[in-house]
């Protein structure tokens, strides 16, 4: 009988598993992203060199990205960011709220 409820719950646990409808995580953090690239636009200043860095965001139970952190050496890449991504509402529905995501940031210097 004991052998028989451990199947059981087993047999449950692997069909639940299954049952989720949830997108892959690749698949989310490249929609994602397409929608942060979308929103930064082209950018509205002028740059001597290409640009790196990071941002750090979470996303609020209404859908709206907060940008917690931008890590660059240009102070006009930190505020071009925030103006353009705090408080926008993002489509992407299979994200975690209230997880803190980190997006690598690379601006190039157009030609």
């Amino acid at each position: 009988m004991k052998k028989l409820t451990v199947i059981l719950i087993a047999t449950l646990f692997s069909f639940n598993a299954f049952a989720n409808d949830v997108k892959p995580v690749k698949e989310t953090k490249s929609e994602l992203r397409a929608e942060i690239v979308q929103l930064l636009g082209d950018i509205e200043f002028d740059l001597d060199q290409n640009l790196t860095g990071t941002v750090e965001f979470v996303i609020n139970n209404r859908g709206e990205l907060i940008i917690v952190n931008v890590d660059s050496n240009n102070t006009n890449v930190e505020s071009y960011v925030k103006s353009h991504l705090n408080y926008k509402h993002i489509s992407t529905k299979a994200v975690v709220k209230g997880r803190i995501y980190k997006m690598p940031l690379k601006i190039v210097k157009k030609s």
